[in-house]
């Protein structure tokens, strides 16, 4: 008996494997990959509170070489939002305590001057920041970059001294180069507002999907010369004699004395130079701190 094979099946029959076998070989490929995907955005931070302390350091007339001595303090709060693994918006507040004396300056000429200051200031300020590397906290490869951010601020300022009897004297309203007065002077008037822009350099380390570390240099520029009351040129004794002055006979004993504060015995006459108006002062800050992350989401892989 002649037997007769069923060609009809065998097509039938690999029709079935090719779809199981393609099924099989989509799951291959997708499962991986989305299993990848999954772990590289199982964590994308929408924004991050932080804090952050450490050291602050005035560069102006009273320290004219432009050294990191004397060493301050400073404390920042802020809150930042990302805009992705690379760009964030983030909004400053900070405190800086400044001061500076001629009595620290090797220079004699410095040194005879006799000036000082200090100064709290109060910043707030917003700017833009931009990681060199993907940022994405809690996962492995992506938990390190370095940072830069640059923006634009402003700062409430109030310089102030303390007499050798050491009563404590606030120097913007005595007008100590002869901003009140109604003899020739070059001083100019100035208020507690300024602007500055700072300029941020930095480093950070996720410790966790919600917790970094960062240490932060800021550089700021500002729009005023008197952070530390000292710009132009000495008014001479005659602007402070009560007739010249626009304040109290106390105010403008106060500004006599302030004004001049030689240590050397060589009275300061008017129309010699007391600062560098040609320059800006500035401030810089070194702070580490830690952050917060917060507002996950499951966001598509960044690349």
């Amino acid at each position: 008996m002649q037997t007769h094979l069923n060609c009809s099946l065998i097509p039938v029959f690999t029709v079935k494997q090719c779809r199981y076998a393609l099924l099989l070989g989509l799951l291959s490929f997708a499962v991986p990959r989305l299993s990848a995907q999954s772990a590289s955005s199982q964590y994308q931070a929408q924004a991050e509170v932080g804090i952050g302390l450490g050291t602050a350091h005035y560069f102006g007339d009273i320290n004219p070489a432009g050294g990191l001595t004397p060493v301050h303090y400073s404390a920042g709060l802020f809150y930042q939002r990302y805009m992705g693994n690379y760009i964030g918006i983030r909004l400053s507040a900070n405190y800086i305590h400044l001061a500076a004396s001629d009595k620290d300056n090797k220079s004699a000429a410095y040194k005879g001057r006799g000036l000082d200051f200090t100064n709290n200031l109060m910043e707030l300020s917003l700017s833009g920041s931009f990681n060199f590397f993907r940022y994405a906290p809690g996962v492995a490869g992506h938990s390190f970059t370095p940072y830069v951010g640059l923006g634009i601020g402003g700062i409430y300022t109030d310089p102030y001294t303390k007499t050798e009897q050491g009563q404590k004297v606030k120097l913007r309203k005595l007008g100590t180069e002869g901003q009140y007065s109604t003899t020739p002077h070059d001083g100019k008037k100035y208020g507690p507002l300024a602007m500055v822009f700072p300029l941020s350099v930095g480093v950070r380390q996720a410790l966790s999907a919600k917790l970094n570390i960062f240490a932060e240099a800021t550089y700021r520029f500002t729009k005023t010369d008197y952070l530390d009351d000292v710009s132009s040129t000495y008014a001479g004794t005659a602007a402070f004699e009560t007739s010249n002055y626009k304040g109290s006979a106390q105010q403008a004993a106060l500004a006599l004395q302030l004004q001049d504060r030689q240590q050397d015995g060589k009275p300061r006459l008017q129309g010699w130079q007391r600062g560098n108006s040609l320059a800006n002062d500035r401030y810089l800050s070194m702070q580490i701190g830690l952050s917060f992350n917060f507002g996950s989401c499951n966001c598509p892989m960044v690349y």
